[in-house]
């Protein structure tokens, strides 16, 4: 089921941003039924200047979109069927000293004159081509209309027809005096009900335009400040059509706020003509621009016209720290695009909380638009999204040529766990370009299966994606794209260089911290009572290798001395069947009595006293051990950590397409949480298979789920079965890496070994694949095989630092 959508915003008794919400703070009811929140993710507004928010974000250690710089997005939206003549220009004057002294490098502003002509800009950072473009607004609203018995005024022809007597005599007199004859009161019924309905006519072009023009902004990814310049209209005919406009403001994440420009300064001449109605008539007018910005989490500005700017500068100093919570809607709700109101409370004591009044699905669900276009549309975003919480970093390690470097993307995604949504993943798409040029070195698109367990005290769990490529020595500029099954979208930036290396001079690869089974974390994280260890490679001139020197240095974070110190002087030999003379450094530091907290870690590469190589890299340090493996009574990790891995993820996910509906699919979805018990409940007797697809995806899950159970006969058959019925390579690899675990843990290493050999050849990009049969040649007594599975495994993937270590701990 799609996911519903609100921005929220939640503040403290004295407006301040609260930060640390939990999900069971949250409670969203619809109809008066609770609805269970799915997703609650923080977007947070930018700290410092935007340069200061670009470097912390962009060209950390770590790059993320939380805190990214990002700008505002600004519509201006002229009501020009609503607005006297020349009315409109003391905000017209008003929006250009805005545009001049208010908006932000990153900030992006577009400009409407509805329903038109008029002018017409779409978002653009460029602000004198939107002041260039105000003079085309101009307003036409009529405050009389003509009849066949004279002219009535329009609030007078909604007072009659809501049945004001006292208008109606007033109306009716006047007419009879101007036309010199009795008119009668049914004539001006009629009159005036001809009035409003050509007022309504009007109201409803511009809401029906307005609305189209607010829909379109969900293409734009980013919460939207549209920004309604208007005299107001009357909303006693058009409640429906005003809905409309709030659920396409809900369905693109826009607030409206309503500037009231009526003149209320007239004289008192004219206050008497009209019988002090006229303000009434005011008030009624702007009604409707209250309940627009009520709907839609914005703001009415009564009176904007005598304080314009006040009212502009509150707009732009809106906080922009909030809460997208996601939550299941009801079971009926079709996605037809209409709006449904819901009622949003925090449970923390003293806690406020500020959002619009409901949601609207689209037509057909959020898939209408297409992933590949809401992906597209994210990686050509002025600046990061914020839907979902993305961190990564990279780390530049020695190719298949000390001239040749590799990039290691390793990212990490805030994601709503699998629950029911069987067999679905999030997709992760990444583009490199050339800092100087433009031009894209490097892009990739794969998923990411969703988290099975939530991160404790949030709603949604996390998602690891991790890939290689090739890039020239250059600076880069990186943009990562995560879209979740639901359709919410993260980015985060990333600057990088890759530096230059010759095969005369020495270089070095990135430092790489933490054990070899968690290789490349977006943020090592080391345990005081294990101590801190980590690896860095050297290559170039084998002369010039031998000569280098390497320091290793550990400092807080913020500090410029170094906390401890070590030096490494003998160095590994990296025999990876190169023969190139590459080093590998490999270091150890105890962190016994070492405060928590945040520390970098230095290696400076030297040669006769001279740094020529300097790498950094970011931890945590925190206290204890770190969290060991369940383990069999043989003392291997418990078969339900293999099955918690990263391909275990991919390969449940893969089986979404192939596993029936009903128990099948409750099946999977309690194996992608993580509960094998349960998903073993719902997995039918072997012998009610019916269907090639049906036996398939059932046979494999049964083999899964024997395997978390220990019955490690059973799931060996059954993942025979299920490699055997299979056609589509990239899953029958994944089958037959799994089937491998299930003979390792039979003590059957020959199995295992055969049903590795045929996981590598259907997809050679299985590194772990490859990892697991050199073991179990180990295991066999054969190291000469072995080795010859990680060569192999490295003519496939020739850049893979995981193969190239193994082999290099091997040879060695």
């Amino acid at each position: 089921m799609e996911l519903a959508r609100l921005d929220v915003e939640v503040t403290d008794g004295r407006g301040r941003p609260i930060r640390d919400l939990r999900a069971e703070e949250v409670e969203i009811e619809e109809g008066g039924v609770r609805r269970p929140v799915a997703l609650l993710q923080h977007v947070r507004a930018p700290l410092g200047t935007y340069a200061e928010a670009a470097q912390r974000t962009v060209g950390g250690d770590v790059s993320t979109n939380r805190g990214a710089p990002r700008g505002r997005l600004y519509v201006f939206a002229f009501d020009q069927s609503h607005i006297s003549p020349r009315n409109e220009q003391v905000a017209r004057r008003a929006v250009e000293r805005f545009l001049r002294s208010r908006v932000r490098p990153g900030d992006r502003v577009a400009l409407y004159a509805l329903p038109g002509p008029g002018a017409r800009v779409g978002f653009t950072g460029d602000v004198n081509r939107v002041i260039a473009a105000l003079p085309n607004l101009s307003g036409s609203r009529e405050r009389t209309r003509f009849t066949g018995i004279g002219e009535i005024r329009e609030f007078e022809a909604f007072e009659i027809d809501r049945g004001n007597r006292e208008v109606l005599q007033q109306v009716l007199l006047r007419l009879s005096e101007e036309a010199g004859f009795g008119v009668s009161a049914m004539d001006v019924r009629d009159a005036s009900r001809s009035v409003v309905n050509r007022a309504d006519s009007q109201a409803r072009q511009f809401l029906d335009t307005f609305a189209d023009l607010i829909r379109a902004l969900r293409r734009i990814e980013g919460r939207k400040d549209v920004i309604l310049v208007s005299e107001g209209f009357h909303g006693d005919n058009v409640g429906r059509d005003l809905e409309r406009v709030a659920a396409a403001a809900a369905q693109s994440y826009s607030a409206v706020h309503a500037l009231d420009i009526n003149r209320r300064d007239s004289g008192i001449e004219e206050r008497n003509a009209f019988g002090g109605q006229r303000f009434t008539a005011i008030e009624s007018r702007v009604s409707p621009l209250g309940t627009l910005a009520a709907e839609t989490d914005g703001d009415l500005f009564v009176r904007a016209a005598s304080r314009p700017d006040t009212v502009l500068e509150a707009i732009g100093s809106r906080s922009e720290d909030h809460y997208i919570v996601g939550f299941e809607p009801a079971g009926d709700a079709s996605g037809g695009g209409d709006y449904r109101r819901v009622t949003v409370r925090i449970t923390r004591p003293g806690a406020r909380v500020r959002t619009r009044t409901g949601y609207a699905l689209e037509a057909g669900g959020s898939a209408t638009r297409g992933r590949r276009q809401a992906i597209d549309a994210a990686l050509a975003a002025p600046f990061a999204l914020q839907g979902l919480r993305v961190e990564y970093t990279t780390y530049v390690v020695r190719g298949a040529t000390p001239v040749q470097p590799t990039v290691v993307l390793s990212l990490e995604a805030e994601l709503p766990v699998a629950a029911a949504r069987a067999g679905r993943a999030a997709d992760v798409v990444f583009v490199v370009r050339d800092a100087r040029t433009g031009q894209a070195v490097a892009s990739g698109s794969d998923i990411i299966p969703l988290p099975s367990a939530a991160v404790p005290g949030r709603a949604v769990g996390r998602g690891a994606y991790r890939v290689q490529f090739e890039a020239p020595p250059g600076t880069y500029l990186m943009r990562a794209v995560v879209r979740e099954p639901g359709g919410q979208i993260g980015s985060a930036d990333r600057r990088f260089e890759v530096p230059s290396a010759t095969a005369a001079a020495v270089s070095s690869s990135d430092i790489v911290l933490g054990p070899a089974a968690d290789r490349f974390p977006v943020r090592a994280t080391a345990y005081a009572d294990d101590g801190l260890s980590g690896v860095v490679e050297l290559y170039g001139a084998p002369a010039e290798v031998d000569a280098a020197r390497v320091r290793f240095s550990l400092r807080a974070a913020g500090e410029g001395d170094a906390v401890r110190r070590i030096r490494t002087a003998d160095l590994d030999v990296a025999d990876a069947g190169r023969g190139d003379g590459s080093r590998v450094v490999r270091f150890e530091l105890p962190l016994d009595g070492l405060p928590a907290g945040r520390y970098v870690a230095e290696i400076e590469v030297s040669r006769d006293g001279e740094t020529v190589r300097q790498v950094r890299r970011e931890l945590d340090v925190v206290h204890g051990s770190r969290p060991r493996l369940a383990r069999d009574s043989a003392g291997r990790p418990a078969a339900i950590e293999v099955l918690r891995g990263r391909l275990a993820g991919r390969y449940l996910a893969s089986l979404g397409t192939v596993v029936p509906g009903g128990r099948a699919a409750t099946a999977l979805a309690r194996a992608q949480q993580d509960d094998w018990p349960g998903a073993s409940a719902m997995i039918s007797p072997p012998d009610t298979d019916s269907g090639t697809e049906s036996a398939l995806g059932e046979l494999a899950l049964r083999g899964l789920a024997r395997f978390a159970a220990g019955d490690y006969a059973g799931a060996a058959e059954a993942l025979d079965a299920a490699f055997a019925a299979d056609t589509d390579a990239p899953r029958r690899a994944l089958t037959a890496f799994f089937l491998g675990w299930v003979h390792a843990y039979r003590d059957d290493d020959r199995r295992s070994a055969s049903a590795w050999r045929s996981a590598v050849f259907l997809d050679p990009t299985l590194v772990p694949a490859h990892l697991a049969l050199a073991d179990a040649y180990v295991r066999l007594s054969q190291p000469a095989l072995a080795a010859q599975a990680l060569r192999a495994g490295l003519a496939a993937l020739p850049e893979s630092p995981e193969l190239r270590d193994r082999l290099t701990r091997l040879t060695r």
